[in-house]
């Protein structure tokens, strides 16, 4: 598929069995105890499963993802999720349709329920992107620990994946955690789109929104996300995130100026209970001036 015109569409399933006790990503992705999957992990899915269809393509991103429904796993026992692709022509790219599902038997029910939790586009092109550079944003003026942001959000050890923020522009800044503990196992294995740089992007936005808003909210749409170079995980990382009317846009940059990667089009959903006087102090007075 590599030099052809395509002209077929393709399918595949892909079904995989998630464990909270050996995965970093879920145990340290906990809701009220329970370990729920990362939205970040469920678009890495969708472009793990798109590149098996198209060898020799290059993934350049994700689009029109919906998190419908979290995905728990319930007194943390493993739970098998399906993801499925039907990769056809668009232009000159390939477009995989992709959607996340899985099953569970409800109480007072003997059939299990099937319920569609996550889908997306993952956008497949013949050649590399062409590298964007953006100026590094400068940490001028007081800055957000990473104490009171981890004070503010539920995650544990592999997903603090923020070192410290500070106000940028009309949005926030935030720098990457260097050293974080593996994302999953096997640890070698690596990411296509580099979850944890786009968990950088969602975190940051709720930054703002905590300080600015005084509330915590959860991801519920991303417009697009582009990926500009390798994903390599680094400390000098830095995400620029600025509202865009209802949504929130967001550039992950290296220390040298390279764009990782851009994430058009955040949306998300507020959880009911607003943020806390004493943990959203440390944001308000960072953040909202």
């Amino acid at each position: 598929m590599g030099g052809a015109a395509v002209n077929v569409r393709q399918f595949a399933a892909y079904l995989a069995t998630l464990d909270p006790a050996t995965q970093p990503f879920l145990n340290d992705h906990r809701i009220d105890g329970t370990p729920v999957l990362p939205g970040v992990m469920g678009l890495e899915g969708f472009a793990e499963v798109a590149r098996l269809l198209a060898p020799g393509w290059h993934v350049a991103g994700v689009e029109d993802a919906d998190f419908r429904a979290p995905v728990k796993f319930y007194r943390d026992e493993p739970r098998q999720l399906t993801i499925t692709a039907l990769v056809g022509p668009d232009g000159a790219d390939l477009v995989a349709d992709c959607r996340l599902e899985a099953e569970r038997v409800l109480p007072g029910s003997d059939s299990p329920q099937r319920t569609v939790h996550f889908s997306g586009r993952v956008r497949l092109v013949r050649q590399a992107p062409e590298p964007e550079t953006a100026e590094v944003p400068a940490q001028e003026g007081p800055e957000v620990s990473k104490e009171d942001v981890y004070r503010l959000y539920f995650h544990g050890p592999a997903y603090q994946v923020i070192a410290s923020a500070w106000k940028h522009g009309d949005g926030t800044a935030a720098r990457f955690a260097a050293d974080l503990p593996a994302n999953h196992e096997p640890a070698a294995e690596p990411t296509t789109l580099g979850p944890r740089l786009v968990e950088l992007c969602f975190q940051t936005a709720g930054l703002w929104e905590a300080g600015v808003h005084g509330r915590l909210a959860l991801p519920l749409h991303v417009g697009r996300v582009r990926l500009l170079a390798e994903p390599v995980e680094s400390g000098s990382l830095v995400a620029v995130t600025r509202p865009a009317g209802d949504a929130f846009d967001c550039e992950v940059i290296d220390g040298d100026g390279r764009v990782i990667l851009r994430l058009d089009g955040y949306g998300t959903v507020p959880l009911p209970e607003p943020v806390s006087e004493d943990v959203r102090t440390p944001f308000r007075s960072v953040l909202d001036h």
